[in-house]
């Protein structure tokens, strides 16, 4: 992960399924040196059956402390989300979500819903395997480009800058 340029930390996901249930597990840490230095972790899991969101988890570090836990689970036919404290039930089946975005290009999807933010937000096709994430005013957030199905490249807008994330395989480690 690049923010303007520099180097800033890590992003793995890993992707495991087997007789339509799907896990994600992911974990992104990121340091950050500006006017004041800062150590950010985000721990997620998300587990999907048959295509539809199951529950997810996301825990927030800040510094090495808890800072915030964000938990989404399917009761029935809604879902039941816990983001710090404050409880809120979703109506709507959850199909696809950020976690499914690194291995999943969204062909076809509307809609993705953020496990950090514990958002629906709507997901477009601007080009040919190039998808973006725009809020409420158009403005563009997030893009991504994807070759062969699985994303290689994403630009994040964040207050302090664009965030890059680059793919690389355990083989790109170890050359």
């Amino acid at each position: 992960m690049h923010l303007l340029g520099a180097y800033i930390g890590e992003f793995s996901v890993r992707q495991t399924g087997e007789s339509g249930n799907l896990s994600v597990e992911a974990v992104t840490d990121v340091k950050v040196n500006l006017l004041f230095s800062y150590h950010i972790k985000y721990v997620q899991h998300t587990v999907y059956n048959q295509g539809i969101l199951q529950s997810s988890q996301v825990e927030t570090y800040k510094n090495g402390r808890i800072n915030s836990t964000i938990w989404l689970k399917r009761i029935n036919n809604s879902y039941l989300r816990v983001a710090n404290g404050d409880t809120t039930i979703i109506n709507d089946s959850i199909t696809y979500s950020g976690s499914l975005i690194y291995f999943n290009e969204p062909r076809g999807i509307k809609n993705i819903y953020k496990e950090r933010s514990a958002e629906m937000q709507q997901i477009n096709s601007v080009s040919e395997h190039t998808y973006a994430i725009k809020d409420e005013n158009e403005k563009e957030l997030n893009s991504y480009f994807y070759e062969g199905g699985i994303l290689q490249y994403a630009q994040m807008k964040h207050a302090t800058g664009t965030i890059e994330l680059k793919r690389i395989t355990t083989s790109d480690i170890n050359d």
